[in-house]
C-alpha cells in the first residue's frame, strides 16, 4: 500500500490503517520491509518523493505513540536493514523488543526441507531431510526453497518420475558455484593449470587436521570460476586458531 505515494496519500493510508485496527482489537498489524518508510530521517536533503516518505513515517510515530489508545493492537514489522531505520522508531513504546532471525540450523534446514519437499515426488530410499540438511550449511530458507524447485527441474529434464539424491546435489551445485559453463573454451594447457591448481586446494586440506572435509573437486567452469574445491563446514560457535589457521 505505500509503494504508490501521491503527496498526502501514505500519511492518510497510515491513519486509515490504525482506524481499522482499533475497531477490529485485538488485532496484529504487520508490516513487511518497514525499511521503505521507515528510513531514518534528514540524510539526504531532496524534496518530493523524500519529503512524503517523512510524513508517512511521522504518521506512522504519531500513531505509535503512547498517546493514543491502540489497546489489543499489536505491530509487528520485517527489515532486512534494521541499520538505516530511524531511531524513533526503534525507541521502547514503540518497538519494544527486536528479533534477530539468524541463519537456520542443522534442525531448522530439516524442517524447512520437509516444507518445500511436501508436494515434490521424491525417492523416499535414496534420499532423505537429515541428508539434505547437512548438506546445505549456511543456506538460508529461501536458498532451501531455490534448491527443491532446482532439484525438481533437473528431474524433469532427465525425464525422471522421482526426484533422486543426484538430482539434489546438482541443485545445491547450482545454487553455490551457477551455471556450468562445459561449452567455454579452454585450452588443454589451461586445464592442466587448472587442474594442478584444484588438486593443490584438494591435497592441502586432505593433509590438514582441521580443515573442512573435502566434498568434490571439479575443472568444470562455474559463474565465474574455471574449477572448485569444495568442502563442507562444520557448524561451530566457537573456531580456535589451529582451525582459523588450517
Amino acid at each position: 500500500d505505500f509503494v504508490e505515494m501521491f503527496v498526502g496519500v501514505g500519511a492518510s493510508r497510515v491513519r486509515d490503517l490504525f482506524k481499522q485496527a482499533k475497531e477490529k482489537a485485538p488485532c496484529i498489524i504487520f508490516i513487511d520491509e518497514i525499511d521503505a518508510i521507515g528510513r531514518a530521517r534528514g540524510r539526504n536533503q531532496i524534496t518530493g518523493a523524500n519529503d512524503e516518505r517523512e510524513n508517512t513515517l511521522n504518521q506512522l510515530l504519531t500513531e505509535m505513540d503512547g498517546f493514543s489508545t491502540n489497546s489489543g493492537v499489536i505491530i509487528m514489522a520485517a527489515t532486512n536493514r534494521a541499520d538505516i531505520l530511524d531511531r524513533a522508531l526503534l525507541r521502547a513504546g514503540r518497538f519494544d523488543r527486536q528479533i534477530h532471525v539468524e541463519l537456520p540450523d542443522l534442525e531448522e534446514r530439516k524442517a524447512i526441507f520437509k516444507v518445500h519437499t511436501r508436494n515434490l515426488k521424491i525417492d523416499k530410499k535414496d534420499l532423505n531431510t537429515d541428508f539434505l540438511a547437512k548438506q546445505t550449511p549456511g543456506f538460508s530458507g529461501a536458498d532451501i526453497a531455490n534448491a527443491c524447485n532446482e532439484a525438481a527441474l533437473i528431474a524433469a529434464r532427465k525425464n525422471k518420475t522421482l526426484i533422486d539424491k543426484q538430482d539434489f546435489m546438482d541443485a545445491i551445485d547450482r545454487i553455490i558455484g551457477g551455471l556450468e559453463k562445459r561449452n567455454k573454451i579452454i585450452s588443454q594447457e589451461e586445464k592442466k593449470v587448472i587442474a594442478f591448481h584444484e588438486s593443490g586446494h584438494a591435497s592441502v586440506s586432505w593433509l590438514l587436521e582441521h580443515a573442512h572435509p573435502l566434498v568434490k573437486v571439479t575443472i568444470v567452469p562455474r559463474g565465474k570460476a574455471l574449477g572448485a574445491a569444495w568442502y563442507l563446514p562444520e557448524e561451530r560457535q566457537i573456531t580456535t586458531f589451529e582451525q582459523m589457521f588450517d
